[in-house]
């Protein structure tokens, strides 16, 4: 089997979490992505780092996996010329830097098009890259916090962004949705073209309905906890050694939820009447449901909303994650990296494809680990290379 983006490849000039997120998902399906930081490596390798000092932290191991590294300073004028005799070689060119910091790089679409004419230039900032806002830095809790979701999540007073980067993560799977999307019009016209993500409308993508919800209703909402806002029961239930999060929606599933508990009464209570009530009166439904879980263990609990068909899950921590066997066998595979005394748990790709999947090969390269090679391939002779290392251009 070969990868289905064979072929295929990336100069990939991002960092941090939201373009090595794009380009991770291609370089898994076997494109060839040159990962190009500065020479000596870039910032973005010693977030949350390994206690053992290996080279990268857990962040860049994740997202540098199937990778080749190239050190290349761009910020002299002897890097961004380097870049263009790579240019040729390339099919896609991603980076998530502002639209100056990008510019002065040499990454400018109209710039690079000139050299390539069908290149396509994935460029991903956090507001855009028109209005007032286009200059400004940012990361991607900023924009959970001007979305609007943020307030909606936590406790009335106390909003409460997500831990996870969502936003950078999404931003970044859109981002390698155009890619792809651009690559098929490229391959039936011949044009390439500029693809254009940022964080905020990523987030506010994924809360349009609350928008809408806001702008027709004026609900004005603030946060509920662990409760849904959209229906109940639901919400995160504590049980006789632990929580379990269950979740009623509609009709059917509601009264489903109150035979199960014994109450069944609840079914014609006005307050409970539809969706909209269920969650206005969350609260009181999840301390009916607690009272009723607290005589059962997590073990107990699940088979029984299993054999009811209420959706519900335990809370696991991140140990109890890897150890959950269905994560461990359907979702985890161990892959050895250099310079880690055992194997990790990588997620396999996300996406799974029946003819071509992808795979996880290898983890993420030493600061320029393969620049000679890359350099080679696109026609450096030696000395260049030679040249450009002693000069600190690679």
């Amino acid at each position: 089997m070969t990868g289905l983006l064979d072929g295929i490849r990336i100069l990939d000039v991002t960092r941090f979490v939201a373009g090595p997120a794009a380009t991770v998902l291609m370089a898994d399906l076997g494109a060839d992505v040159i990962r190009i930081e500065t020479p000596g490596g870039a910032e973005d390798r010693s977030t949350l780092p390994f206690k053992d000092g290996f080279h990268g932290g857990v962040g860049f191991t994740q997202l540098g996996r199937n990778k080749r590294g190239l050190s290349l300073d761009l910020s002299k004028e002897e890097g961004r010329a380097v870049f263009d005799r790579l240019l040729p070689t390339a099919d896609i060119v991603v980076a998530n830097l502002p639209r100056r910091t990008a510019a002065s790089l040499g990454l400018d679409y109209e710039r690079m098009a000139a050299i390539k004419p069908d290149i396509i230039f994935v460029h991903m900032t956090t507001f855009g890259n028109d209005g007032p806002y286009a200059d400004r830095l940012g990361f991607d809790a900023i924009a959970q916090v001007m979305s609007g979701l943020t307030h909606i999540s936590g406790d009335p007073g106390k909003p409460m962004k997500h831990n996870s980067a969502w936003v950078d993560m999404s931003t970044g799977f859109l981002a390698a949705f155009g890619a792809m999307a651009a690559l098929h019009h490229r391959d039936r016209t011949g044009e390439g073209q500029k693809v254009e993500t940022n964080l905020l409308q990523t987030a506010l993508t994924v809360g349009n309905y609350f928008l809408f919800d806001q702008y027709c209703n004026q609900t004005n909402r603030v946060g509920t906890g662990n409760r849904a806002q959209s229906g109940g029961p639901a919400d995160l239930i504590q049980t006789k050694d632990g929580w379990v999060y269950m979740v009623a929606l509609g009709d059917p599933m509601f009264r489903r939820f109150m035979r199960m508990i014994g109450r069944e009464d609840l079914v014609d209570d006005p307050r409970f009447a539809n969706d909209e009530l269920r969650a206005e009166n969350g609260a009181v439904l999840s301390a009916i449901v607690t009272d009723w879980a607290r005589q059962y263990g997590n073990a107990e609990i699940l088979p029984i909303l299993e054999v009811n068909r209420i959706p519900a899950g335990p809370l696991l921590t991140p140990q109890e994650a890897l150890d959950d066997p269905h994560v461990r066998d359907q979702f985890l595979v161990e892959v050895p990296v250099e310079g880690l005394a055992r194997p990790l748990p990588y997620v396999k790709p996300p996406v799974t494809f029946s003819k071509t999947p992808g795979e996880i090969r290898k983890g993420p390269p030493r600061p320029g680990e393969d620049g000679d090679a890359v350099l080679a391939e696109a026609g450096f002779a030696p000395e260049e290379i030679a040249g450009l290392r002693a000069a600190g251009v690679i």
